[in-house]
């Protein structure tokens, strides 16, 4: 599992249980995969977005000790 922020924890404790999980197994395979996501531009170049489901984000940072889970957001607040 990926390293978590304090914002990234908080945001999948708030998820419904089916798309907790759903996240989890995402975490997990960025872990091995960490080009899974897109890159995003502008502001945000140094993030990725890797979509969960149909409504929501996880953004990630990839860096040198692996992947930081920066925020598991809904569509619309995600890149706010």
């Amino acid at each position: 599992m990926p390293r978590l922020t304090d914002r990234a924890r908080r945001d999948l404790e708030a998820l419904p249980e089916p798309l907790r999980s759903h996240a989890r197994a995402l975490c997990e395979r960025l872990d091995a995969e960490p080009s899974l996501g897109k890159k995003l531009q502008g502001r945000l170049q140094w993030i990725r977005s890797a979509r969960l489901g149909t409504g929501h984000r996880i953004l990630y940072k990839v860096d040198a000790p692996g992947i930081t889970v920066l925020a598991i957001r809904p569509r619309r607040d995600a890149y706010r």
